[in-house]
Order: structure tokens, then C-alpha cells, then sequence
């Protein structure tokens, strides 16, 4: 392990095998520090992760506002929707981000999940959930099947 490895292992209280995990983070590091309470005592390695994960379910919340935007224009436009189209703009108006993804943070064993409406999102938002997945660095479980 390098000094710069022991250092931050020290620093996040966290072991070598954790840092694995900040290299698939794709979000900046500047973002993640944002979404984190400061100043507090000290920072450690799973407030990195809540950090990452908050900043994905903002731009969940993103894509869902921005596709509800564009679905009601179109019917502002059109004075209808199609019936599938109809069917999606009512799904995406339940959706909560904050409320629909949960999270463990504990080192090697954290788990990032869908609550609720986890198929909703797979359906209508692929892209904004493989934005997430890929650069949070989890898989969000759940939503496969519902």
C-alpha cells in the first residue's frame, strides 16, 4: 500500500480493500464534498458513499422533472398524449427519489436499493438509472421484476 493509500485509510477510517470502491465513483469530488454535513467532527469512508448516492438520486430527480416536462408540453402541444405516453406521465408523477432509493453504508457491504417503484424507473429511465449505477459505483437492486 502506498503512503497516499495508508494515508487515506487513516484518514476514512477505512481498510485498503475500501478504496477500491472510490475508484468506480464517477461523480466529482467536489459535488460529493458538497452533499456532506460540514464541518463536523471528522469524515469518514461511508459519508463519501452517501455523498456519491446523493448526488445520484439529484439527478434522478432531474430526469424525472425534466421527462414529466417534456410529456406534459406534449400534450400542451397536442392537447392529448398517447395512451402510453398518458400511462407514463402519471407513473413518473409517484415517483420520489429520496423516498424510492435506500442505502446500508457500510464499507465493503454497502447496498443500494430501490424501496419502492424500482420498475417504473427501469422502464421509463434506463439511461438516468445507468448514469446512477455508473457513477455511484452500485448496482441498484430491486425494480427488476416488480
Amino acid at each position: 500500500m502506498s503512503g497516499a493509500q495508508s494515508l487515506l485509510c487513516e484518514m476514512l477510517s477505512c481498510g485498503s480493500m475500501d478504496l477500491e470502491i472510490i475508484d468506480r465513483i464517477g461523480y466529482g469530488w467536489d459535488e460529493i464534498l458538497d452533499q456532506m454535513d460540514w464541518p463536523r467532527e471528522g469524515l469518514d469512508f461511508n459519508d463519501v458513499l452517501r455523498g456519491a448516492v446523493s448526488i445520484g438520486i439529484i439527478n434522478l430527480k432531474k430526469a424525472v422533472s425534466e421527462r414529466i416536462l417534456v410529456l406534459e408540453a406534449e400534450e400542451s402541444i397536442h392537447g392529448k398524449l398517447e395512451p402510453e405516453e398518458a400511462e407514463e406521465l402519471d407513473a413518473l408523477r409517484l415517483l420520489n427519489p429520496d423516498d424510492d432509493i435506500g442505502g446500508d453504508f457500510n464499507f465493503l457491504a454497502t447496498h443500494v436499493w430501490f424501496e419502492k417503484n424500482g420498475s417504473t424507473y427501469r422502464r421509463y429511465l434506463p439511461e438516468a438509472v445507468d448514469e446512477f449505477e455508473d457513477n455511484v459505483g452500485f448496482f441498484l437492486t430491486g425494480g427488476e421484476g416488480e
